[in-house]
């Protein structure tokens, strides 16, 4: 049975969709075999239903459609959020996103720039700001590059002994610097030269136009049109059907008029109405009496077989890695506290449509 086959693509964590009447099969490295690729083959019609008769059932996967050229547009959930969070001054760099990427090897710094400034030109939402409209509505406005004020910082300093550390000293200010929503630029890069066969790519991101998948999404495009300039070639990288922009709408469309949505606002509200419950964790420090932001991490490392033999015991009870995880944190926090009831908050792509995979 069709079910029997899903669910063996679910545990393999083998992404399946229907684009033009085909299908998009998108799997890690080496899962899929001959045996499996027959059986895709043979139930290829079966799967291409049961894939149609899932988006129907669930608007979340209708088209997103280009909205029309107007002065300027509405912001999606997430973007209205970060506005709101982003007035008050202790939170104003709360929300910036650094990164880096060291390049090695021989690079054309001035073709590095312009893959960079042909990536803003691509993405609209790396050229948008936020201002209140005629009507005191705050709406996201999309600039040309020419109007942005968005300039390349170039550093030197290979001569140095301590070139890392300067690059390091440079990007630790950079991080806690506040972006203006209004006025813009929400992107700031830098190249750094550590030496004549190192350098070191460093941006940063405003959440509201950004999050953690952009960052890949970002790095990939300059890279794509960095290669593309050098040889003198056009670049390989698909076409967006869609601006940000045009996610908002159809996401606020989507809020407003779509069952499944009302429904699932309907259900958290009710869980999270009454009192809620707070973790207590036993702590050297006490939470201050005004939230701030200012916080830290710990990391520590899994080994390979251990973090293997978790994903196998996930997916042979029908769940997924993600899940595995949470259940051990819940058992943690459980053991620390003795709490049966607390609330962990979960970050995610938010990208249920495949026209949102390219985006930033």
């Amino acid at each position: 049975m069709i079910d029997v086959l899903v669910n063996k693509l679910k545990k393999l964590d083998v992404k399946v969709n229907v684009l033009e009447g085909s299908l998009d099969i998108k799997a890690p490295k080496g899962v899929i075999d001959r045996n499996l690729l027959r059986e895709i083959k043979d139930n290829k019609q079966e799967l291409i239903d049961f894939i149609g008769q899932y988006k129907t059932q669930d608007t979340t996967y209708s088209d997103i459609k280009p909205v029309e050229k107007q002065q300027s547009y509405a912001l999606s959930s997430a973007q209205r959020r970060l506005w709101i969070l982003s007035q008050f001054s202790s939170e104003s760099i709360a929300y910036n996103i650094p990164s880096q990427v060291i390049l090695s090897g021989s690079y054309n710094i001035e073709n590095f720039k312009k893959a960079i400034y042909a990536v803003i030109e691509r993405h609209e939402i790396l050229r948008t700001v936020f201002r209140e409209d005629i009507k005191g509505h705050i709406r996201q406005f999309i600039l040309p590059v020419q109007e942005l004020g968005f300039k390349i910082e170039y550093k030197d300093y290979s001569q140095s002994k301590n070139s890392n550390q300067l690059c390091m000293d440079y990007i630790k200010t950079d991080a806690f610097r506040a972006f203006d929503l209004a006025k813009g630029p929400l992107l700031r890069t830098t190249i750094f030269k550590i030496s004549e066969d190192q350098y070191l790519f460093y941006y940063n991101m405003h959440h509201i136009i950004s999050d953690g998948w952009s960052m890949k999404v970002l790095g990939k495009d300059v890279l794509a049109y960095y290669e593309a300039f050098n040889k003198e070639v056009e670049p390989e990288l698909p076409s967006l059907k869609i601006q940000y922009k045009d996610y908002a709408a159809w996401q606020l469309k989507n809020s407003e008029n779509n069952p499944s949505s009302i429904a699932h606002k309907e259900y958290w509200m009710n869980k999270f109405e009454g009192t809620l419950p707070v973790l207590e964790l036993p702590a050297t420090k006490k939470r201050p009496l005004i939230k701030t932001s200012r916080g830290w991490s710990l990391e520590t490392y899994i080994s390979g077989e251990s973090s293997k033999a978790l994903k196998d015991f996930c997916q042979q009870n029908d769940g997924s890695l993600f899940m595995g995880l949470q259940t051990v944190m819940n058992a943690l926090f459980f053991r620390y506290t003795s709490q049966d009831e607390f609330i962990l908050g979960s970050p995610v792509a938010g990208r249920d449509h495949i026209d949102l995979e390219n985006q930033i």
